[in-house]
């Protein structure tokens, strides 16, 4: 078991982000959500789905789906590492 990821605070961490309040877009949402998981080094690819309710009964659904693979993975942490440095 000392290899296995333990998903519980990146689970806390997207729970919060969900609740941080209204998001315009799926997209900012999906974005802070890669970044959380991002922070993680363990996390080297990831596919990262979401899924908006219809505001009227019938209208169908919206969804985007984000997929890093290692190399946009480890992109995005040193992004995040040059916006902590500045």
């Amino acid at each position: 078991m000392a290899h296995v990821f333990d998903y519980d605070p990146l689970i806390l961490e997207i729970d919060r982000l969900a609740a941080d309040g209204h998001y315009e877009t799926q997209e900012r949402l999906i974005t802070r959500i890669a970044g959380a998981c991002a922070a993680h080094i363990s996390i080297q690819y990831m596919v990262i789905s979401l899924k908006k309710s219809p505001v009227r009964t019938g209208s169908g659904t919206l969804g985007v789906c984000l997929t890093l693979d290692e190399t946009a993975t480890e992109a995005l942490r040193a992004e995040a590492r040059l916006i902590v440095s500045k």
